[in-house]
């Protein structure tokens, strides 16, 4: 009977360690795209600036009554969990803010009390608009109070005694405060950096400090570029996301820099140029960094599709920072290792770890 030959299949991880490219080699084709989208992301910083939302900004919030099942006589009853009569909200909330030159930045559904119509748990939207550019306290004041006016005449609340109660004005945000939140966001990130920087200059060298630094600016002015060229509303999340890609970004770069570390002390690399050993060590963890990334881009964009808008505005620039945090941890920071390190600190890196016994001296 004849026999048939196995035909031997690789592993993933077999055929990435097989491969032939050189990822040291090819650097400078890997800043060439990055380098575009920042430059992008520069051009539109100084033309249009930022899509600053309201906790940049200033802004007010009103929440409007749906007056659910009719029980307020005489006024239109919207059931807000149906998406037509949602909308048909909306709409007439955006009429109003429109002809007051306000626009809204944020609709989200709640329940409301109202004691004084007697009503009880009711359906109500809550709308948050940014204030006018350079409008005092004052101003702020006498426009909302013009708009709740506007809004109890659209949906004819101002008919009914006691009416006024079904749209409160839910308060006014500051720029003031704002300014306040990004300077201490701005330091605190500066901190983070320089912390950084210790750390893996402290665990590893500072040629493998400054490369991570530069890959960490570059994940984080990527995030930035795409925010602005995609014009997503920036507010305190977007800081949150900052801080947390600094913290995600660095994670795969550690491995990376680890794997470098062990084969350094294999002593299998001691005549070998830097670019082999980068080269190698990328390979050897590149399956571990693209499932980490591809768990964790799956996850956060599910909550960037499915999640209200304040949640989206936080998931996106993470998404956006995830995907920026592997590319450069895999095809920029490597490179930039094998350029910057001295082959005087590998002599160290070996004196430091003998071989302990005769086996150990034979692997070596």
């Amino acid at each position: 009977m004849k026999k048939f030959k196995k035909t031997d299949r690789l592993s993933f991880d077999e055929k990435i360690a097989s491969s032939n490219f050189d990822y040291c080699k090819n650097l400078k084709w890997f800043l060439i795209a990055p380098a575009v989208i920042i430059l992008i992301g520069i051009i539109l910083f100084f033309t249009v600036g930022f899509n600053l939302g309201m906790d940049f900004t200033g802004g007010s919030i009103m929440t409007i009554y749906a007056n659910d099942e009719s029980k307020i006589e005489g006024v239109k009853s919207y059931n807000i969990s149906n998406s037509e009569d949602f909308n048909s909200m909306q709409k007439i909330i955006n009429e109003v803010l429109n002809e007051n030159n306000l626009y809204a930045s944020v609709y989200q559904t709640t329940t409301m009390t109202i004691n004084e119509l007697d009503v009880y748990d009711g359906q109500g939207i809550i709308v948050k608009y940014q204030n006018i550019d350079g409008a005092s306290s004052s101003e702020i004041e006498s426009l909302n109070q013009k708009v709740k006016e506007d809004l109890l005449k659209a949906f004819g609340y101002n008919d009914i005694s006691n009416g006024n109660y079904a749209i409160t004005n839910g308060g006014v945000t500051t720029a003031t405060a704002s300014n306040e939140l990004l300077m201490n966001a701005f330091i605190a990130m500066l901190v983070a950096l320089a912390l950084i920087l210790i750390y893996v200059a402290f665990r590893f060298e500072l040629a493998s400090g400054l490369a991570t630094i530069l890959a960490l600016f570059h994940d984080l002015l990527i995030m930035a570029s795409f925010v602005l060229i995609f014009r997503i509303t920036i507010n305190s999340s977007f800081i949150a996301a900052l801080v947390t890609i600094l913290g995600y970004s660095i994670n795969n770069t550690i491995v990376i820099f680890d794997r470098i570390r062990e084969n350094q002390k294999s002593g299998k690399y001691e005549k070998a140029p830097n670019s082999l050993i980068a080269n190698n060590s990328v390979k050897e963890t590149m399956t571990r960094s693209i499932f980490t990334t591809l768990t964790t881009f799956i996850t956060i964009a599910l909550v960037a599709i499915i999640g209200v808008t304040d949640i989206r505005d936080f998931a996106i620039p993470i998404t956006i920072g995830v995907l920026a945090g592997f590319y450069s941890s895999v095809f920029i920071t490597p490179g930039l290792w094998a350029i910057a390190y001295n082959h005087k600190n590998r002599k160290k890196i070996k004196k430091n770890n003998k071989p302990t016994n005769q086996e150990d001296k034979i692997i070596a």
